[in-house]
């Protein structure tokens, strides 16, 4: 005797009965267990026959496990509970954060045209305006500040220095004094 089970079903119904609607394949391939394959169930029937659908909120549980004792109750108007506990917020609007993204664009195009010393301003006046209107783009608003005013502070002493410059070269130049 080996511990292997018999090729027979012990199901007590002859072989040929079947549910009723279900006709069996044709044909079926030998499994590799020595056990004769199970009948599929019909489309929308559990395994145990049961309706696979069933009551709305009710959902079959995997691999015959035992629901769960904190299982969530279907959300408001038919909607799906959250997976985490959430109530889930459909047509939620977001909120504005024009201001922001201006300011932090304003202080991006400062490094690159900062020569202009009007994107730093703008950076500026608009990092201001965002950090009192839009709670939501605080960190875009003072990306904007920090740019604006670095390269306001950098690109006005390159200004003051080459100002300087060309008063000093303009006055040494035209007086013709020699020393």
């Amino acid at each position: 005797m080996s511990d292997q089970p018999s090729q027979r079903p012990e199901s007590g119904q002859p072989e040929s009965a079947a549910p009723s609607g279900f006709e069996p394949p044709r044909f079926a391939a030998p499994s590799a267990g020595g056990t004769p394959p199970q009948p599929q169930p019909q489309y929308g029937q559990g395994a145990s026959g049961q309706d696979a659908y069933g009551e709305p909120g009710q959902y079959p549980t995997p691999y015959g496990q035992q629901p769960s004792p904190y299982a969530q109750q279907p959300g408001p108007y038919g909607q799906p509970a959250s997976p985490y506990g959430q109530p889930a917020y459909y047509g939620m609007q977001a909120e504005p954060k024009t201001l922001s993204i201006a300011s932090m664009v304003c202080g991006i195009a400062s490094v690159i045209m900062g020569w202009l010393l009007l994107p730093q301003v703008a950076a500026i006046i608009t990092g201001h305006m965002a950090l009192k209107r839009e709670p939501a783009g605080r960190g875009m608003s003072i990306a904007g500040l920090v740019l604006g005013y670095l390269c306001l502070l950098g690109y006005g002493a390159l200004w003051l220095l080459a100002i300087i410059g060309i008063t000093i070269a303009g006055t040494t130049s035209g007086s013709g004094n020699m020393y």
